[in-house]
C-alpha cells in the first residue's frame, strides 16, 4: 500500500463510519417515535447501518488481502477476519469488544432482509439498537487507530486529517 492508497482508504472508512453513526442515530430516533411504521423504519436504518459497516470490511479486505470469498457464510467470516491482526499485512479493523455486537447486527440484518412476513418486535429492536450503538460509537476511533497502525507498520506518513 502506498500513501495515496492509504489516504483514499482512510477517507472512505471515515465516511463509512460517519454514515453508520448517522444510520444508528436515525434508527434510535425512529424507535423512540413508538409507532408500527416507525419501528419498521428503525429496522430499516439498523440494516442500513450494518450494510455500511460490512462495506467497510469489504473495502478493507480488498485493499489488503485482495480477495473475498463469495461462498455462503462470507458475511460471518468477514467479521472474524477483520477482527484479526495479520502480521506484515494489516492490523485488525474491528476490536474484539465489538465482534459479538457486529454478529448480532449481521444476524438481525439477515432476518430483516430475507423475511417475507416480519412483524418487528420493539423490544428486540431495542436490544439490536444497543448493539448498533456499541459498534457505531467505537467506529471512528477504530478507523483512526487502524489507519495510524497501517501508516506505522508500512512506514507511511499519516494521511491529512488522520489522528
Amino acid at each position: 500500500m502506498d500513501a495515496v492508497e492509504l489516504q483514499t482508504l482512510a477517507s472512505e472508512l471515515a465516511d463509512d463510519a460517519a454514515l453508520a453513526l448517522a444510520a444508528m442515530a436515525l434508527a434510535e430516533q425512529r424507535h423512540a417515535e413508538g409507532t408500527p411504521a416507525a419501528f419498521d423504519s428503525c429496522a430499516h436504518h439498523l440494516s442500513r447501518g450494518y450494510n455500511v459497516i460490512e462495506q467497510m470490511g469489504v473495502r478493507t479486505a480488498k485493499a489488503f488481502e485482495n480477495s473475498l470469498d463469495d461462498d455462503k457464510g462470507w458475511h460471518t467470516e468477514l467479521i472474524r477476519r477483520l477482527s484479526l491482526r495479520i502480521p506484515g499485512v494489516r492490523p485488525a479493523l474491528f476490536s474484539e469488544e465489538i465482534r459479538q455486537p457486529l454478529q448480532e447486527l449481521r444476524a438481525f440484518r439477515h432476518v430483516f432482509v430475507h423475511a417475507y412476513d416480519l412483524q418487528v418486535d420493539p423490544d428486540k429492536l431495542a436490544l439490536v439498537l444497543k448493539y448498533g450503538r456499541t459498534v457505531a460509537d467505537r467506529l471512528p476511533a477504530l478507523v483512526a487507530g487502524f489507519v495510524a497502525a497501517v501508516a506505522r507498520e508500512q512506514g507511511l506518513d499519516l494521511p491529512p486529517g488522520a489522528v
